[in-house]
């Protein structure tokens, strides 16, 4: 399970790229752009994927499903 610390980091890395893509999408170097693009889109759904997994498999607090209920 990713720690929250992790969190914090990989969503303020992603919110850097964010806050930088205009300035990369305006030095017009359109191999760079792409690198950037690409990177950015990729961390995003990681991120994405982490959560979606987090969220499925964390069963703290919630009910197990029972097959047999005879004794």
């Amino acid at each position: 399970m990713i720690m929250k610390g992790s969190w914090f980091l990989m969503s303020g890395a992603v919110v850097v790229m964010l806050l930088l893509t205009p300035l990369v999408i305006r030095l017009r170097i359109t191999s760079w752009t792409v690198g950037w693009l690409a990177i950015l889109l990729g961390s995003i759904a990681v991120m994405a994927l982490l959560g979606l997994t987090a969220r499925l498999t964390d069963t703290d607090g919630r009910p197990t499903l029972v097959d047999d209920l005879d004794p």
